[in-house]
């Protein structure tokens, strides 16, 4: 997480520390897994950590003694979520983009905007996530569409991380592609921008997916299996819990909603 400015001292218990909470909780899930002790200490520690939350105002203050209006370098906050697997309700999770999309400086770096429009998306605002995505454009140069670190062009250049937040807003925003530990969920949103898109050759437990988002349809296809012994899928649709097959080679199609991708059971 960053923090006020670039020339502030860090804050106390900012929220840098959901980042080791996040992976002690991990850690544990994976070596449970794996059959393996998990030291209680590890929990502990994952409880303890403060995560800062003002309950009058509903929102995650950047750290201790923060106030709703002072400018923030770029997107930390509005992380929780996603990519933070953290748990937040829609209204806090609306909060929390309304505050920092207001305090976070227009002079910041490219890949706050695009956090920004994943959010939006998340709560099915795509006119509020298009607004920001349409920022990220400001840091792209002529004549060979170069991304630069600020939209004036300063900073570094060829900038990876502005790059790769863009690309993230569209395969995690507009899908709502999460992976889960119960499989790959996925949560559509199309816009009068955007009314379509297909996302081909998504590898899951060894079988190669294509899916197709439409503003009122999802199509999902099974295209082949990298190897032998890669278990069946199923998808699993939202909220309703109906499950439909997805066998190699033929296409599935519903009318658009959340869902996930699982094991089929045999």
């Amino acid at each position: 997480m960053s923090w006020p400015g670039p020339a502030a001292p860090p804050p106390p218990r900012d929220l840098s520390s959901l980042s080791p909470t996040s992976s002690l909780q991990f850690a544990a899930d994976l070596a449970r897994d794996l059959g393996r002790p998990v030291p209680e200490l590890w929990a502990t520690i994952a409880e303890k950590i403060k995560v800062p939350f003002d309950p009058e105002r509903n929102y995650h203050p950047e750290f201790d003694g923060y106030e709703p209006g002072e400018t923030v370098k770029q997107a930390d906050v509005v992380l929780l979520g996603y990519p933070v697997p953290y748990e937040l309700s829609p209204d806090v999770r609306r909060k929390n983009l309304e505050i920092y999309e207001a305090a976070t400086s227009p002079e910041g770096p490219a890949m706050s905007w695009s956090m920004f429009a994943v959010g939006w998306l998340e709560l099915k605002e795509p006119r509020k996530a298009q607004v920001q995505l349409g920022k990220c454009f400001h840091h792209i140069s002529e004549p060979f569409k170069v991304w630069t670190e600020n939209a004036d062009g300063s900073g570094a250049v060829n900038f990876l991380t502005g790059m790769g937040g863009f690309l993230q807003a569209v395969l995690f925003g507009y899908t709502g592609f999460r992976i889960t530990r119960e499989g790959l969920a996925f949560d559509p949103t199309c816009s009068a921008e955007i009314s379509s898109l297909r996302v081909p050759g998504i590898s899951y437990l060894g079988n190669k997916l294509s899916f197709s988002f439409s503003a009122d349809t999802v199509t999902i296809a099974v295209t082949a299996t990298a190897k032998e012994g890669s278990p069946p899928l199923e998808v699993e649709l939202r909220p309703s819990a109906k499950r439909l097959p997805l066998p190699v080679g033929h296409k599935v199609s519903f009318p658009i909603t959340a869902g996930r991708i699982q094991r089929r059971p045999l």
